[in-house]
């Protein structure tokens, strides 16, 4: 059975499940959130404009993620992120139906920050690279509390 939605469920395991920083001193999601509880607003993150070559190649990568999904879902699982995805419920909601084992979210959490990673250094340019280091970097500092 092929999903055409499964891209879907690729972005929605990465807001749900993990973060990934694209730089080595990055915070975690919970602690970016909580920070963020306590700080002001900051800049929303990069627009980066993809050229079609690039657009081309995250297009390959995600139908290897697509794969991969497959093959850590079960078949229950899979016609439960059909459905969900028919329903167009939103990504967390789509998670808690596929009701993942422990193992299942690693696994899953380890293909989304291999795509992303894999994405991050082979499909983007250096000055685009740049501009999400830099992004991550200011929430970073945004976040710091003075000492």
């Amino acid at each position: 059975m092929k999903f055409t939605h499964l891209p879907i469920l690729a972005g929605a395991i990465a807001l749900t499940l993990t973060a990934i920083p694209f730089s080595a001193n990055a915070k975690p999601v919970q602690q970016l959130a909580q920070g963020a509880q306590q700080q002001p607003a900051i800049a929303p993150p990069p627009s980066i404009q993809l050229t079609k070559k690039q657009q081309d190649q995250v297009k390959v990568i995600n139908a290897d993620v697509r794969k991969q999904i497959e093959g850590v879902l079960t078949p229950q699982q899979r016609e439960r992120l059909k459905k969900s995805l028919q329903a167009k419920r939103d990504p967390q909601q789509i998670t808690q139906d596929l009701q993942l084992t422990q193992d299942q979210g690693r696994r899953l959490q380890q293909i989304v920050a291999g795509s992303q990673k894999k994405i991050f250094e082979t499909v983007l340019t250096p000055q685009q690279q740049n501009q999400i280091r830099q992004y991550y970097q200011s929430r970073q500092n945004s976040g710091a509390k003075p000492r």
